[in-house]
């Protein structure tokens, strides 16, 4: 068998396994937010390409026409399971790229241990295992163009290219600062194709920021201002919970995360440049959010890094072969050990069995049907996704209203559950059905007085300490890291 096509199988291997993990995340109720919402967005490819998160359609927020590639497995198999196979395939093509650009560069056997190394990376595998997101597909499409142009195919590159802009719109940017840096070193070596390629690139990054800014957000219907930019809002931070100081420990800690399982090789070359405004982009954020490992935000700067990973080793081992393999034998006892003890997956958390709870969800999932305007928590907003009436929270006092109170400690609970309380209360909702903390109200129903809403809310609280006892402390953890 030859070493390449160990990589596929490698490649294959990664993508069965992160879809197997990503099946138990999702039947036991533990899959977030995004889920449902690109869910909801894709079903409606053909009709507004919106979700009921973002208030409209998704192009109101990101460009992200290479979502509507999934389209068709999603509809074909009527699960949200389709999209997170496909994130996981999509990932694990990732691997393939780098076994090319290293094998020009260092021995087959060498270049197949740094392949390894890449499967176990923790934060692509912490990237592919979170919800599906239109990031899942930068570390693969960024490393093939990178081969591309490697390669001097140029033809490929140019379809690599569009497929990154058509990922999202801070491809535009991380792809115009990675060619204007390519243009002034392919000049500086006298490549005249490699330089003309990257003014070409950059030319179309530039002219795919424009459009999205000045012609796709107004025809999806924006009417305000773009709403990522509540990121950067440091002089009007709305909601404090969730920012930190310019100074938060989080952000070196963050930075030593994606270096130090790669034994810091990444650095050893001038490519860790283009990793910059990807890194750029997740640690300027107040919010914590978006450097926190584990989730999607990583993928902008993953393949960049891995890259510079494939340099850097290259380098060493010209120099100092023995050194170079024990880096690659080092990287991979460094990203088993993250793997296995500080995983930015957090296994614990949202791998297990199912349960008769789980069993309940799915009576719950049931009764609500499609086409039923529901307000409801995250993990359950991933499995209704394909209703189009579907959506998070209660802020807009849904028809009905589907809460678990073993979800006690959430941000769903803290928020929205006083109010439903309140309506309970006053009889604007009623009780429909009840199993085991899931429950569904109605909004409008009679019948329901204060002393009924009390018997409730002892009956509820008497399920969350159960909950809390057989679920310890794990039920908060990662909640909101979508």
């Amino acid at each position: 068998m030859t070493t390449l096509r160990r990589v596929w199988l490698v490649s294959a291997a990664y993508a069965f396994i992160l879809f197997g993990l990503g099946i138990d995340r999702y039947a036991t109720y533990r899959a977030g937010s995004d889920l449902g919402l690109f869910t909801q967005s894709i079903a409606t490819v053909f009709r507004g390409f919106g979700n009921t998160s973002e208030g409209g359609s998704h192009f109101t927020f990101h460009f992200s026409p290479i979502v509507y590639l999934c389209a068709p497995l999603l509809l074909l198999t009527h699960s949200p399971l389709a999209l997170t196979a496909i994130q996981a395939a999509a990932c694990g093509l990732a691997l393939p790229p780098i076994f090319l650009i290293a094998r020009k560069r260092m021995p087959e056997a060498l270049a197949f241990g740094v392949v390894v190394v890449a499967a176990l990376y923790p934060p692509l595998v912490g990237a592919t295992f979170t919800d599906f997101h239109e990031n899942g597909f930068a570390p693969a499409v960024t490393l093939w163009l990178l081969w591309a142009v490697d390669a001097r195919r140029f033809g490929a590159a140019a379809a690599f290219l569009v497929a990154a802009l058509c990922i999202k719109e801070d491809q535009s940017v991380i792809l115009a600062f990675a060619a204007l840096v390519s243009f002034a070193y392919f000049v500086r070596t006298g490549d005249r194709a490699r330089a003309l390629f990257s003014l070409g690139a950059l030319a179309a990054s530039v002219a795919t920021f424009v459009f999205f800014f000045e012609v796709v957000r107004s025809l999806a219907g924006a009417r305000d201002i773009w709403a990522p930019t509540h990121f950067y809002t440091w002089t009007r931070i709305v909601d404090p919970r969730g920012s930190a100081p310019w100074y938060s420990i989080g952000r070196p800690a963050y930075f030593l995360e994606a270096v130090v399982p790669l034994a810091f090789a990444c650095l050893a070359t001038p490519a860790f440049v283009f990793a910059l405004p990807g890194f750029a982009e997740v640690l300027g954020s107040h919010e914590s959010i978006t450097y926190t490992m584990g989730t999607h935000y990583a993928a902008v700067w993953i393949p960049y890094v891995l890259f510079a990973y494939v340099l850097g080793i290259a380098s060493i081992y010209r120099r100092r072969p023995v050194l170079g393999r024990r880096l690659v034998r080092t990287a991979t006892v460094l990203c088993v050990l993250v793997l296995v003890f500080a995983s930015p997956t957090h296994w614990g958390h949202y791998l297990g069995p199912r349960t008769a709870h789980d069993a309940v969800l799915d009576e719950a999932v049931r009764r609500i049907g499609t086409n039923l305007e529901v307000g409801t928590f995250d993990e359950m907003y991933a499995h209704v996704g394909f209703d189009p009436s579907a959506y998070l929270g209660l802020r807009r006092s849904p028809r009905y209203a589907l809460v678990d109170a073993t979800y006690a400690n959430s941000w769903f609970t803290r928020e929205y559950r006083p109010s439903l309380q309140r309506g309970v209360r006053d009889g604007r909702y009623k009780l429909l059905w009840s199993d085991d903390g899931v429950e569904l109200y109605d909004r409008g129903g009679t019948g329901a007085t204060r002393a009924e809403g009390e018997r409730r809310e002892r009956g509820r609280r008497s399920v969350v300490a159960r909950s809390r006892a057989r679920n310890g402390s794990a039920i908060d953890r990662g909640r909101r890291s979508e």
